[in-house]
């Protein structure tokens, strides 16, 4: 069995949490670094909310983003992965991973509610606070790669892709989901106003062969569901694919690192 993935970076040490950070300067200064420390009112607000927030998800917002990533997860992963994920979120993609899988992941940002969460019951779950630009791992040690909803946030993006291709191993597979920056709901609600990158599908497959990778497979999918603004500010999507890319709000892609 591969061990779990060994972090190049020093250990930042808070109350009983000790995790390794690395350099986050280039972290999108609207987020905020390190790890949200919560008080126990607030951990048991969020145990009882999340999941309400995460089944409404699943079904209405985005949630067949991480059905189609898990699908690919497992069609992609062997049965002791080298996975990395690359702005992890709520950790929820773990649950893709083969049994007895490390689930290795960074972000620039940890809530302690999901820490908390996947940890629980001594999964095998190793984290590390850093920026996609600058990944605290040694070349060439990822198997499986995924990243969900981050690249478009990326300002040095071309760094970043070359990041995750120097962690890679030869042959490795990347599996990327992005927002559509052009389609119909933000035409109507306006950009979003974290995104600093807006790709085409074409757009977006081109940059990434420019850095060495091989579109294996893409989907598009999501068709906006135009409620009022005064009824709700979450948008909605059903999991539909529609031929007109205007439509699909979100893109999702294959791709092998070519080493």
């Amino acid at each position: 069995m591969r061990e779990r993935l060994r972090w190049t970076t020093q250990h930042f040490s808070h109350d009983r949490y000790r995790i390794p950070m690395g350099r986050l300067e280039l972290a999108p200064s609207r987020f905020q670094l390190g790890l949200r420390v919560e008080s126990r009112a607030r951990l048991a607000i969020k145990s009882l909310g999340w999941p309400i927030i995460r089944a409404r998800d699943d079904l209405l917002v985005d949630g067949f983003v991480q059905w189609m990533i898990g699908r690919w997860i497992r069609e992609y992963a062997d049965s002791d992965p080298a996975f990395l994920e690359v702005g992890c979120g709520d950790m929820t993609l773990r649950r893709y991973l083969p049994r007895g899988a490390w689930y290795n992941a960074i972000d620039i940002s940890f809530s302690e509610y999901h820490l908390r969460r996947a940890v629980r019951g001594g999964g095998l779950v190793n984290v590390a606070l850093a920026s996609v630009t600058d990944i605290p791992l040694e070349v060439g040690v990822a198997s499986l790669v995924v990243t969900s909803q981050v690249l478009e946030y990326v300002q040095e993006i071309g760094r970043a892709i070359d990041e995750i291709y120097r962690v890679s191993e030869p042959q490795a597979k990347l599996v990327v989901s992005i927002a559509n920056g052009h389609c119909l709901k933000y035409q109507v609600k306006g950009p979003h106003r974290g995104h600093v990158n807006f790709w085409s599908q074409l757009e977006f497959v081109k940059m990434m062969t420019d850095h060495n990778f091989r579109l294996l497979a893409s989907d598009m999918r999501g068709l906006w569901i135009p409620l009022p603004p005064r009824l709700t500010e979450t948008s909605y999507q059903l999991p539909i694919p529609c031929r007109d890319e205007v439509l699909n709000s979100y893109m999702l892609f294959v791709f092998e690192a070519q080493k």
